[in-house]
């Protein structure tokens, strides 16, 4: 299904991004709608052409975004970051203090647009219960977490100089850091930025995702510090 071509000129570059928001917006709603069906209906009972009915695109459509149904249910999995956040951080900065920098890093999985924030957070609550509903797809989306952890380990690699993305020191610096992401994603929630929540404002939102940012990694530098120390 192919967007409407634009005429050459100054604005190709505008006519481009928005055909690529487009396809961008269209296998979101396929995956959207794939989780609706089969939470409604159970995974069997749904097919590649209902997800494309749903969806309002043809079956081949479909099959330009997503290999299968399951690879619909699933979607993109996590959220990641920036490229201006990742090259910023394995260039040593923004502050030289690693985790500081890890918490500037991970900032960038969710950028500075509520909505799209809204949108990620209700997929994944959405996808959360989809597990749990059909736990034959939990090794997909288990993968697909997975996938996020080792571009994580890669940066942080990287960032310490030695490039090994499979050695002890960047596994478990990305496993720490998407539990301290996941952590705060639940805290965010709590804190009123649910999928079915008002929508806050843009500085209201990055507001408080800074702060509910800057409690978990005070949290977490104060767990190695004794509590004689702490006074």
């Amino acid at each position: 299904m192919e967007g409407v071509r634009g005429r050459p000129g100054s604005d190709g570059g505008t006519t481009m991004g928005l055909r690529e928001r487009k396809k961008r917006e269209t296998r979101r709603n396929l995956h959207r709608e794939a989780v609706r069906l089969v939470l409604e209906h159970g995974l069997d009972a749904v097919t590649v052409d209902d997800i494309a009915a749903a969806a309002d695109v043809s079956s081949r459509t479909f099959f330009n975004y997503y290999a299968s149904k399951d690879d619909a249910l699933v979607g993109d999995g996590p959220l990641g970051p920036s490229e201006e956040g990742r090259a910023v951080f394995v260039a040593g900065g923004p502050t030289g203090d690693p985790v500081d920098d890890l918490k500037a890093y991970l900032m960038t999985f969710v950028g500075d647009d509520p909505e799209e924030h809204r949108t990620a957070m209700r997929d994944l609550y959405q996808r959360k219960r989809l597990v749990q509903q059909e736990p034959a797809l939990m090794p997909r989306v288990m993968a697909r977490f997975a996938e996020t952890e080792q571009r994580v380990a890669a940066d942080i690699a990287e960032r310490l100089g030695d490039g090994d993305a499979e050695g002890t020191r960047a596994q478990l610096g990305a496993l720490m850091a998407t539990t301290l992401m996941r952590f705060t994603m639940h805290r965010l929630k709590e804190s009123g930025h649910g999928p079915c929540d008002p929508a806050p404002g843009p500085e209201d939102f990055r507001e408080d995702l800074e702060r509910v940012m800057d409690e978990t990694f005070q949290a977490f530098r104060e767990f190695f510090v004794l509590p004689a120390e702490r006074a």
